[in-house]
């Protein structure tokens, strides 16, 4: 697969946070400390905006300073820490689409589901992707082991049994070790292009209900979820029934939430899908009220207008209409030249947006 330029800048929420309405502290309270971290982030902010470090320094300065326990504070500093490291490994494999590849870490080589997380692995490499799994054994392991160690990440968490870093990932430098599971779930979502579910227990269940809300409530970028079992096995089918029957059928999802999903017994069909979901959509952004699909290659005319008259209900005013780069996106020079879909968006039908994707992408 063609991999179009990324940027060293990817922001999950795809530019949504102009929904944040929490402050951020800017001052200390002491002027005279104020104005020493002023000078301190003007010094050393390097190529970052000096603001966002007085900001993280006036914030440590105020925890230390609140009434919270020291563990609280260590809570602070633990996250803060976890967060530079991975982010720092990540870093130089911006350009690289990832694949996030989740399942059980009680699966034995020799098992259907270990060999089939393995070929996706293989695959996935082969196509271009690099894959991140949990770092840990059994599914995690065999992903790791079809990427080969070149291509693999271990996002590991630090457990009183079970889980150590599996060989393929453990003597690389791309292996994290995380004490906290929110942090290494964050950056499970942040880093990757698509996520692919192999059977599992609670962990696998958890990751991926949170990858799944998050996209449902727009707080994360969407991006394809396949759910890949082996042939023979019934694994996500039942799991299939139970949210349709027990989710679907009683209202408390909606039905363009489905969208969200691929079912596969084919690690051929799961990379096919996510290749597809990248043939013609690049990625997209928000300015304001309006989304900005940034797209490989243009849509004529013709297919805009069935795209307008299809999803409407996407459409909060106004149509449709193919545009340049925003000036909003000046920050993002290797994409400027990207053709861009541009319409005012109905906020909430995230599943929705999801299809319109797979529009864009097959028209």
């Amino acid at each position: 697969m063609h991999h179009s330029p990324y940027l060293d800048k990817r922001d999950f929420s795809g530019g949504n946070d102009s929904l944040w309405t929490f402050k951020v502290p800017v001052s200390t309270g002491i002027a005279a400390l104020d104005a020493v971290l002023y000078g301190i982030a003007r010094e050393y902010a390097g190529n970052k905006d000096p603001k966002v470090l007085r900001e993280l320094l006036s914030t440590a300065i105020l925890a230390a300073r609140a009434d919270i326990s020291p563990h609280d504070l260590d809570v602070m500093n633990r996250t803060l820490a976890e967060m530079l490291e991975a982010d720092t490994m990540f870093s130089p494999y911006r350009h690289v689409r990832k694949i996030c590849v989740f399942g059980s870490a009680r699966i034995a080589e020799g098992e259907p589901a270990y060999g089939t997380a393995r070929a996706f692995g293989r695959l996935a490499a082969e196509n271009g992707y690099m894959v991140i799994t949990g770092g840990g054994p059994g599914i995690m392991q065999a992903a790791n082991e079809g990427a080969g160690a070149e291509r693999s990440f271990g996002l590991n968490i630090t457990l009183p049994y079970e889980q150590q870093a599996n060989p393929v990932v453990a003597a690389t430098e791309r292996l994290v070790n995380f004490y906290y599971f929110y942090v290494r779930k964050l950056n499970f979502v942040k880093e990757s292009d698509a996520l692919v579910a192999c059977p599992g227990g609670f962990g696998t269940m958890d990751e991926l209900f949170e990858s799944v809300t998050l996209m449902q409530t727009g707080k994360a970028t969407i991006y394809p979820i396949v759910l890949l079992d082996s042939p023979g096995r019934t694994f996500w089918a039942n799991w299939s029934r139970f949210i349709r029957e027990e989710l679907l059928d009683s209202g408390l999802i909606s039905p363009s939430d489905m969208n969200f999903l691929f079912m596969t017994k084919s690690p051929e069909e799961a990379i096919a899908h996510i290749n597809r979901f990248y043939s013609r959509f690049h990625s997209y952004r928000y300015s304001g009220e309006k989304i900005v699909l940034r797209l490989l290659e243009p849509l004529s005319e013709n297919a805009l207008r069935c795209l307008e008259r299809e999803f409407a209900p996407l459409i909060k005013e106004g149509g449709m209409e193919i545009t340049a780069a925003l000036p909003e996106e000046a920050n993002e020079p290797l994409i400027a030249d990207l053709p861009r879909l541009v319409f005012t968006i109905n906020r909430g039908d995230y599943g929705m947006l999801r299809r319109l994707i797979d529009a864009v992408n097959n028209v």
